[in-house]
C-alpha cells in the first residue's frame, strides 16, 4: 500500500481521556511508534498540542464518539494538524484484543495508508445553526409526547373533547381544558363562554363529550402537562429568534431555497444547518445524496444484483427532504409533481417519494455550487425541450 502521510497520530477518543499513538518514518521504510495517554481537560489537551507539534504530525484521525471529540477537535484545530473525522463502523478493528492504545494505533495505520474517508466537519457557524436547529426538533418532540399524554388523561376519563375539536391546544379547546383542571363545575352556560362562533359542535355535544371522570390526580397530571406546554411553546419561540439571527448570514441561499416547491422556511433552515453554504466537500449531489442516506446501497454478488434498502445517513436532513418531497408532490403545475407520477407508474409511492427527495436534493446541490436560482420545468416544457432536434 502506498504511504500518504509519513507522521500520522491516531487519537481513540474517551470522556476522562484520550489515547495518542504516532507512526513518523519514510514511506520506503517501517515507521516508529510512540503512544501516550493524556486528560482530556483543556491544558491537558493543549499539552497533547504541543507534543504532536513537536514531533512533525502532519495529519491526526480520530472517530466520531458521542460528542466527546468535539473538545478534542477544537483544540487541536488551531495547531494546524490536517484533522479527520471518520465513522466508528467504517474503521472498525478486526476481531480480537481490543484496547484504548491498539485502537490508536489502528487509526494511524489508515491515517498513515490514507485508508478512511473523512466526515464532513462544518464551519463553526454552520455547527451553531446546527445545533439550534437540532434542538428545536427534540423540543417538538417532546411538545407532541406531551400532547399525547394529554390525550390519554381525557380518554380514560372518558372525555370526548378530540371527537368534535381537531385541535384541543387552541381556542376553544383550550378553554375548556382549562375548565377541567379549575375543577369547575361544567354547566351550558360556562361551555357556551368558551365556544368559538365557528365551532361546527352544539353547546350541547360538546357538554356531553366533557360528562366523565376526571380524578384528583388525574387533573393535576392534566395541569402539569398543560404548563409543560406552555414552557416549550415559550422555549420555541425564543428557539425561533435565534434561529432566525443566525440564518441572516445566509440569507441569500435561505430565500433562493424557498422558490423550490416543497422548500418551507423551516426545511430551508434545515437544509443550511446540516449542509452549509459550501458543498465543495462533496465531490457531487450523488455524494451528497449518499451522506443523507436517501441513496440505496450497491449489493451484488455472484454477478447478481440485489435490491438494497437506503442508508442511514444524515436523519435530520433525510427526513426534512422527505417532508420536502410530501410537499412538493402535492405542488400544481409544477415539474416535481409530475416526476413523482411518471415514478410512480413504475413503483411503489414510498420508493417514488424517496427518489422525488433524492432528486430535490441534487437539484440543493447544483443551487449551492453554482450560486444559481431554481427553474422549474414543467411537462409541456420538457416535451418541449426533448423534441428540440440535435446539431
Amino acid at each position: 500500500m502506498e504511504v500518504v502521510a509519513e507522521s500520522v497520530a491516531g487519537i481513540d477518543v474517551h470522556q476522562k481521556q484520550i489515547t495518542v499513538s504516532i507512526l513518523v518514518g519514510l514511506a520506503n521504510a517501517k515507521p516508529k511508534k510512540i503512544s501516550k495517554r493524556f486528560e482530556t481537560i483543556t491544558c491537558r489537551l493543549k499539552d497533547c498540542g504541543e507534543w504532536l507539534k513537536q514531533r512533525h504530525v502532519e495529519q491526526v484521525l480520530m472517530e466520531s464518539t458521542g460528542q466527546y471529540w468535539r473538545p478534542v477537535w477544537q483544540i487541536l484545530e488551531p495547531f494546524g494538524f490536517k484533522m479527520i473525522l471518520c465513522n466508528p463502523r467504517i474503521v472498525k478493528n478486526i476481531p480480537g484484543k481490543k484496547t484504548d492504545q491498539k485502537d490508536s494505533e489502528w487509526l494511524s495505520e489508515l491515517a498513515r495508508y490514507g485508508l478512511v474517508s473523512a466526515s464532513f466537519v462544518p464551519p463553526k457557524s454552520i455547527q451553531a445553526l446546527r445545533e439550534s436547529t437540532r434542538l428545536r426538533k427534540k423540543i417538538t418532540q417532546s411538545m407532541t409526547a406531551t400532547k399525547n399524554e394529554v390525550h390519554n388523561l381525557l380518554q380514560r376519563s372518558n372525555i370526548k373533547l378530540t371527537t368534535y375539536i381537531s385541535d384541543i391546544f387552541n381556542g376553544t379547546g383550550l378553554k375548556l381544558l382549562k375548565l377541567l383542571i379549575d375543577g369547575e363545575f361544567i354547566t351550558l352556560q360556562a361551555i357556551t363562554k368558551c365556544r368559538h362562533t365557528r365551532i361546527k359542535a352544539s353547546v350541547e355535544q360538546l357538554f356531553a363529550a366533557m360528562d366523565g371522570i376526571l380524578p384528583r390526580n388525574d387533573r393535576r397530571l392534566l395541569g402539569l402537562n398543560m404548563e409543560l406546554l406552555a414552557d416549550f411553546r415559550r422555549v420555541l419561540a425564543e428557539l425561533d429568534a435565534q434561529i432566525d439571527e443566525q440564518i441572516m448570514e445566509f440569507n441569500d441561499l435561505y430565500l433562493r431555497l424557498q422558490d423550490i416547491p416543497g422548500i418551507s422556511q423551516r426545511i430551508a433552515q434545515i437544509i443550511i444547518a446540516e449542509v452549509g453554504s459550501d458543498v465543495s466537500p462533496f465531490p457531487d449531489a450523488h455524494h451528497l445524496a449518499s451522506w443523507a442516506g436517501l441513496c440505496p446501497g450497491n449489493y451484488e454478488s455472484a454477478g447478481i444484483k440485489h435490491g438494497a434498502h437506503i442508508l442511514h445517513g444524515n436523519v435530520y436532513l433525510k427526513s426534512a427532504m422527505v417532508s420536502a418531497a410530501l410537499a412538493a408532490k402535492q405542488s400544481k403545475g409544477t415539474g416535481l409533481k409530475d416526476y413523482f407520477w411518471r415514478l410512480h407508474g413504475r413503483m411503489t409511492a414510498q420508493k417514488a417519494l424517496v427518489a422525488l427527495a433524492h432528486k430535490l436534493l441534487r437539484i440543493i446541490y447544483v443551487m449551492i455550487d453554482e450560486g444559481t436560482t431554481y427553474v422549474d420545468y414543467k411537462k409541456d416544457q420538457r416535451k418541449a425541450i426533448t423534441l428540440i432536434p440535435q446539431t
